[in-house]
């Protein structure tokens, strides 16, 4: 009887034994568990991620009014050599002392734009309004007469594709680059001579054989007799 007594106790004893480390490990695991599970909530589905990375698409309006922010500060900046990756390779830049293209205009090409500065040859650009004269510089005296002759990188107004001519010339530059995009950097005239002397400058872009928006023109324009 005392074996079958402390048989049954020592039964009891294991069998609570072994109920108390189940309920030991059980917690365990539900951490365990728990841990899967907010790891799983924590990771996103990789379209989501796509998505999220993907900026929005500039529209070619954007791409081009940035593409002449950058032109005009290195036009500035007197940046021939850096500003030559702006170029169109096969067209060169057009350069107009007015809105009004004559048909010789001066056109340049990317190897001789580089040394722009350094020349000291003068080329006929045009010719004066008023006088009729031709306009013989060099190209750092055009530049200061005809391109940066105002600040435009702080222009008063910046205006995408303009359809009103400031002046009384016809400007003809649409019809000489139809399927370009020009950008018109104005400056507003003074109070002293009742706003005539406003000043305009006109970046002229268009794409290339990449789709790349490249500078095929500069044309000056300011009020002529």
């Amino acid at each position: 009887m005392k074996k079958f007594v402390s048989a049954s106790i020592l039964f009891c004893l294991i069998f609570m034994s072994g109920c108390q480390e189940m309920t030991e490990e059980q917690p365990e695991q539900q951490v365990k568990e728990n841990d899967q599970t907010e790891e799983g909530s924590q990771e996103t589905d990789p379209q989501e991620e796509e998505q999220n990375e993907t900026e929005p698409q500039k529209t070619e309006e954007e791409t081009v009014l940035e593409r002449a922010d950058e032109v005009i500060s290195l036009v500035k900046a007197k940046d021939a050599k850096e500003l030559t990756n702006h170029v169109h390779k096969e067209k060169g830049v057009l350069f107009s002392p007015y809105a009004h293209i004559e048909k010789d205009a001066v056109t340049l090409k990317k190897e001789e734009l580089v040394e722009f500065f350094q020349s000291q040859e003068k080329r006929t650009w045009g010719t004066s309004d008023g006088s009729g004269e031709p306009i013989e510089l060099t190209p750092s005296q055009y530049y200061s007469e005809f391109i940066y002759d105002a600040d435009y990188y702080e222009a008063d107004e910046v205006v995408l594709d303009p359809t009103k001519a400031r002046g009384n010339l016809i400007n003809n530059v649409k019809e000489i680059f139809p399927t370009a995009h020009i950008v018109e950097y104005f400056v507003e005239g003074t109070e002293e001579y009742d706003k005539m002397d406003w000043k305009a400058l006109n970046l002229v872009l268009e794409k290339d054989s990449t789709g790349d928006w490249k500078l095929v023109a500069i044309v000056h324009d300011q009020w002529t007799i």
